[in-house]
């Protein structure tokens, strides 16, 4: 069973057990309140026949009890049973049942006044001083003499009983006829207050298991081999959940981060060795298409080249290892030495020119008396040299030209690298360096340039790393022409630049 039902239950079964205990406490305590009421009514009945059944005996008046008991009778539906007992003679009214609940009382009967008798003496003198003074707060006799009080008190009369009987299911009826309004609404009320505990219950088990449930559904998908996962963080981010979601989410997007670095390493060292073996390629069918004599005298040339195309390649596994590692930054370890720009054109169109012959394009050299030099490592030199190279020669038409140019002074290197041809849309030149993009595909017609879409985005990150910029001009089916432009000094000093010269 999954957490939220089961926190439901649990809970669900906690407020129905305290709303239907507090109910029933409720309802007891009623029932017993009410019956507290009754019985009190019928104590008030029973003092009422004690008394005038008393009254009724001390003025020698039996029937004044007797009648007063019908009258009860009649006045009140519960009272069956009326009986009175006085010196061993018992009179009754109905009929006694074990049905009946029974109510007495001991009555006594006043006994008659009380006489004191007062024998005075005279004294010494033979004159009587004797004093009596009566008022309202008592009598007062003063005897100056001897004096004898005889007291003559009245025998004791025989006292009565009264005993009343009640039914049991009139009482009962009367109890519950105001018992079951106050149930309807103490059952109303239990009823409201369950429910608002059941819907606040629901609404608590989704605020606490919803994130949990997100997460569990998340980590299903991440085994599955969803990677770009992210659970949305609860209103409560300071607590256990918010701080789990977080980590959960920094969890996922580390290994995105992790998986996507080896994709790009593995596609980077893809497009890193079909750059030179495209050259390679270029040579081996111009040989196999006797476009270059064996034996002649730049055969040795055309070797060497092939070899440094293959040493490139060679080379490219553990450089593009090194690019990615850094994410675009400089390599630390990296070689800083001085460059010569015009050495690296020259060794990159030395190997794409077997391609550009194949493909009918004209490359148009670099001036011979032309140098420029920089500071800086050279893979990611040659990397943004190789790269804007091939895919100016390999998007150029038939007949069309390849042009480079590089120009410098005290502080920093401009190159750029143009070619006629279909030239790029405006929408979509920003997004030229993107991974995997491939722009003109639709002027591409029938004819699909190969490639992977991952030579200008290697360009740019190589840009970035050596802390130039690139921008790229264009206009549709005129030109295309990508400028980079790099400092001079940014990985050494001048003086270390001199020295190493």
């Amino acid at each position: 069973m999954k957490i939220r039902p089961k926190y439901q239950l649990i809970t669900a079964a906690l407020i129905i057990s305290v709303v239907v205990s507090i109910a029933s406490t409720v309802m007891h305590s009623q029932r017993k309140a009410l019956r507290a009421q009754a019985m009190q009514r019928l104590e008030v009945v029973m003092e009422g026949a004690a008394r005038v059944t008393k009254e009724s005996f001390d003025s020698r008046d039996r029937l004044m009890a007797f009648s007063y008991l019908m009258f009860l009778q009649k006045s009140c539906p519960e009272l069956a049973f009326a009986s009175v007992s006085y010196g061993g003679r018992t009179n009754k009214l109905g009929k006694e049942s074990e049905q009946l609940l029974y109510l007495e009382r001991n009555i006594s009967r006043n006994s008659g006044p009380v006489r004191y008798t007062v024998s005075a003496y005279p004294s010494a003198s033979g004159k009587p001083q004797s004093s009596l003074q009566v008022s309202t707060a008592g009598i007062l006799l003063q005897v100056s003499g001897r004096a004898m009080v005889n007291v003559d008190t009245p025998a004791e009369q025989p006292g009565m009983l009264v005993r009343l009987g009640f039914l049991r299911g009139t009482i009962d009826e009367d109890v519950n006829r105001v018992l079951v309004p106050l149930m309807g609404r103490t059952a109303a009320i239990a009823g409201f207050f369950l429910t608002l505990g059941l819907l606040v219950n629901a609404w608590v088990a989704r605020l606490l298991t919803g994130p949990l449930e997100a997460l569990a559904q998340a980590a299903g998908l991440l085994a599955a081999g969803r990677m770009d996962i992210s659970v949305p963080v609860p209103v409560r981010s300071r607590d256990e959940l918010g701080t789990l979601t977080s980590s959960f989410n920094s969890m996922t997007g580390r290994v995105n981060e992790l998986l996507q670095s080896r994709e790009d390493i593995l596609h980077t060292l893809t497009h890193e060795i079909n750059t030179p073996l495209s050259g390679l390629k270029g040579y081996l069918e111009l040989w196999q298409d006797s476009k270059i004599p064996q034996g002649t005298a730049n055969s040795g040339e055309v070797l060497g080249t092939m070899m440094a195309a293959v040493l490139r390649m060679e080379n490219s596994l553990g450089n593009a290892l090194k690019l990615f590692a850094g994410e675009g930054k400089q390599q630390e370890g990296a070689e800083v030495k001085p460059l010569l720009i015009d050495r690296i054109f020259k060794d990159a169109l030395t190997i794409y020119m077997p391609i550009a012959l194949a493909n009918g394009v004209k490359v148009t050299p670099l001036h011979k008396n032309f140098t420029a030099s920089i500071m800086a490592p050279e893979e990611p030199v040659r990397q943004i040299v190789n790269n804007l190279l091939l895919n100016a020669i390999k998007y150029t038409p038939s007949g069309g030209e390849v042009s480079a140019h590089i120009a410098e002074n005290y502080n920093e290197v401009t190159f750029h690298v143009r070619n006629t041809g279909p030239g790029i849309p405006p929408a979509h030149i920003p997004l030229l360096f993107t991974k995997f993009y491939r722009a003109g595909r639709e002027n591409e017609g029938k004819t699909k340039i190969p490639g992977t879409g991952l030579g200008l985005s290697i360009v740019q990150k190589a840009v970035t790393s050596l802390g130039g910029t690139i921008w790229v001009e264009s206009q549709v089916d005129k030109f295309t022409l990508f400028q980079v432009k790099l400092p001079k000094w940014k990985n050494a000093a001048v003086e270390d630049f001199r020295r190493l010269l």
